[in-house]
């Protein structure tokens, strides 16, 4: 049974900053150097019992490619059943289409 999918899309600097302000956001920062290694930024589930979707959006360069990407992430069978216990879903076309 298939749970937990992410999906990938390019997304424009304007819908990057968009979500990015309305986000949660965790870094790495080295205070000597005064840099950010890294940031992390995503609105945030819950719980594991929670439905919702996970949305994150990044720049691409992190994947060796240019602009931003937005990340979704969450687990279709909870949105669809409420539960991933049984009765799920073994076809990754048939997720992806539908999300």
């Amino acid at each position: 049974m298939i749970d937990t999918v992410k999906v990938f899309t390019f997304i424009n600097r304007d819908i990057y900053n968009k979500i990015k302000l309305k986000s949660n956001i965790k870094c790495m920062y080295n205070t000597f150097e005064n840099k950010i290694f890294y940031e992390i930024i995503n609105t945030s589930l819950e719980c594991s019992y929670d439905s919702s979707l996970s949305v994150r959006v990044d720049e691409a360069t992190r994947y060796g490619l240019s602009g931003f990407v937005l990340e979704i992430e969450g687990s279709y069978h909870k949105i669809i059943k409420g539960h991933n216990a049984f009765d799920g879903f073994y076809n990754i076309q048939e997720i992806t289409l539908r999300i």
